[in-house]
C-alpha cells in the first residue's frame, strides 16, 4: 500500500516543480525577463508584510504592547516601500515597450497599441473585483470588523464604484476607494499611463547624452521637490495620493530602462560579490529609510534621495549577468509569484482582513508568537488564492487579442461566455474554477477597507 504512495508523491512534486513554467507570465513584446518579476516579488511581499502588521496592530493587544508604535514597528512598515518599487517597475516596463516600438511615442500607432494593452490587460480583473464587491455590499449591507475608512465620502456606493471605475476616487473625494482601498495606487498608475507617452517622446527628442543627463536630473529633481512639498490639494482635486507625490519613482524607472544596457555593460566585468551585494544593499538602504509619515527621522529630501539610490542599486544588480541577486530574482517560484503580483494585489488585503478578524474572534488573547504564526498562515492563503486568481482569471486577459477571440467564440456558441482556457482545461472545468475563485473573492472582497 505504501509503495503506491511513492509514485503519487513524485507526480505531485513534479507538478509543483513544473507549475512556474506552465504559468509563466505571457509576454507579447520582446523576451521574458524573470528577474524583473523577481523584483515584483519583493514589492508584493513588502506590501503583504506591511498590511499584515497593520491588522496585527488593530486586532491583537499582544502586538500593540510589544511593537505597536515603537521603533521596530516603524522600520517594519514596508508597504510604502513595496508600492514605490512597484511604481519604479512600471516606469521601467513601459519605457522598455517604448524603446522596442518602431513608432514615435506620440504617434497614433503607438498610442493605439499602448492604451489598448493597458485597457485589455489591466481593467478586466480589477472590474471583476470591484463589481463583485459592490454587489455583495449592496445586497447584504455587510461592514467588516476593525475598519478605518469605510464610512467616508462619497456616501453612495454607486458613486464610489463609478469613481473607482474611472480611476479618480482619491482625486475627487480625498479618500481611498470604498470598494477597494488599495486601488489608490492603481489610480496613480493610470495617471502615469496618461503622461508616460509624452515623457518617452521627450526622451527621444533629445539626441545627445549630455542633454539626456540634464533631462534625467531635471525631472528627478522636480519629482523630489513635488514629493517633499507634500501638497494636499490642487484646485478642486485632492493630490496627497497622486502622481505628484510618486512621480519620482516612475521617472527613476524610465531612466533605468533607457540606461539599462550601459549599466549592464559597466557591471559585466565586476566581481559577482560586488554585483550581488549591490542588490541586497539597495534593499537594505530602502529598509533603513522608512515612510514619509515620520519626517522627523530623516529630512524628506534626504529620504527621497536615499530611496532613489537604493532602488537604482536594486535594478542595477538585476541587470548584471553575474549577479547572485539577479539569480535569486529569476528563480522559478520567485518570478511566478512576482508575475502574479497584480492578482495578489487585488485579493491580498481582503484575505488578511478576513483571516485576522476570524483569528481574533477565536483567540482574542493570542500571544505575539501566535500572531506571527497566524499571519504566516494568512500569507500562504494570500499566495494560494492570488495565484488561483492569476491562473484562472488574469492570465486569460494577458492573451493578445483575447477580446477578438471571445467575440468569435460567442458568435460560434451563442451565449457561451467563457474564454478558451489558456492552459488547455476544458470549458466546464474552467467555468467551475472561475466560479469558485470569484465566490472566494466576493466573500472576502468587502472585508478590507483600510
Amino acid at each position: 500500500m505504501y509503495g503506491d504512495l511513492e509514485p503519487k508523491r513524485l507526480a505531485a512534486t513534479s507538478w509543483l516543480a513544473q507549475l512556474p513554467n506552465r504559468f509563466q507570465r505571457k509576454i507579447s513584446v520582446g523576451a521574458y525577463r524573470p528577474e524583473i518579476d523577481g523584483l515584483r516579488f519583493f514589492a508584493i511581499a513588502f506590501v503583504i508584510f506591511g498590511h499584515s502588521l497593520e491588522r496585527a496592530a488593530r486586532f491583537f493587544a499582544s502586538y500593540r504592547n510589544s511593537l505597536g508604535g515603537g521603533v521596530c514597528e516603524f522600520y517594519l512598515q514596508l508597504a510604502p516601500l513595496g508600492v514605490n518599487l512597484f511604481f519604479a517597475i512600471s516606469g521601467f516596463i513601459l519605457a522598455n515597450q517604448a524603446i522596442k516600438a518602431n513608432a514615435s511615442p506620440l504617434s497614433s500607432a503607438f498610442l493605439k497599441s499602448y492604451f489598448g494593452r493597458r485597457i485589455l490587460r489591466i481593467e478586466p480583473p480589477y472590474f471583476i473585483l470591484l463589481i463583485a464587491t459592490f454587489l455583495l455590499i449592496s445586497l447584504t449591507g455587510f461592514v467588516p470588523d476593525g475598519v478605518h475608512r469605510f464610512d467616508v465620502e462619497p456616501k453612495s456606493l454607486g458613486v464610489s464604484l463609478l469613481s473607482s471605475i474611472f480611476y479618480c476616487h482619491d482625486l475627487v473625494w480625498g479618500a481611498f476607494p470604498r470598494l477597494f482601498p488599495p486601488g489608490w495606487s492603481l489610480e496613480v498608475e493610470v495617471q502615469f499611463y496618461l503622461l508616460a507617452p509624452l515623457l518617452f517622446w521627450m526622451w527621444r527628442s533629445v539626441s545627445t547624452n549630455a542633454s539626456r543627463a540634464i533631462l534625467a536630473a531635471g525631472f528627478l529633481g522636480l519629482g523630489i521637490v513635488l514629493s517633499a512639498l507634500q501638497i494636499e490639494r490642487a484646485g478642486p482635486f485632492f493630490v496627497r495620493y497622486s502622481l505628484l507625490h510618486c512621480f519620482i519613482y516612475f521617472w527613476l524607472g524610465i531612466i533605468l530602462a533607457y540606461c539599462r544596457d550601459g549599466i549592464a555593460a559597466r557591471l559585466a566585468t565586476s566581481p559577482k560579490a560586488f554585483t550581488t551585494t549591490l542588490g541586497w544593499s539597495g534593499l537594505a538602504l530602502c529598509f533603513l529609510l522608512p515612510a514619509p509619515e515620520h519626517p522627523a527621522v530623516f529630512p524628506e529630501v534626504i529620504r527621497l534621495l536615499g530611496v532613489s539610490l537604493g532602488l537604482a542599486a536594486i535594478f542595477a544588480s538585476a541587470f548584471a549577468a553575474n549577479s547572485g541577486f539577479r539569480a535569486f530574482c529569476a528563480r522559478p517560484w520567485i518570478s511566478l509569484i512576482g508575475g502574479a503580483c497584480y492578482s495578489i494585489y487585488l485579493v491580498h488585503l481582503q484575505i488578511i482582513q478576513v483571516f485576522s478578524s476570524l483569528i481574533f474572534k477565536l483567540a482574542p488573547s493570542l500571544s505575539l508568537a501566535g500572531v506571527a504564526a497566524a499571519f504566516s498562515v494568512s500569507a500562504v492563503l494570500v499566495g494560494a488564492i492570488g495565484l488561483t486568481y492569476y491562473i484562472q482569471i488574469e492570465r486569460r486577459f494577458m492573451t493578445p487579442n483575447w477580446h477578438v477571440a471571445l467575440v468569435e467564440r460567442l458568435q460560434r456558441r451563442g451565449a457561451h461566455l467563457a474564454l478558451e482556457p489558456a492552459s488547455g482545461y476544458s470549458s466546464i472545468i474552467f467555468t467551475i474554477a472561475v466560479g469558485a475563485t470569484i465566490a472566494v473573492l466576493v466573500a472576502g472582497g468587502v472585508a478590507y477597507f483600510t
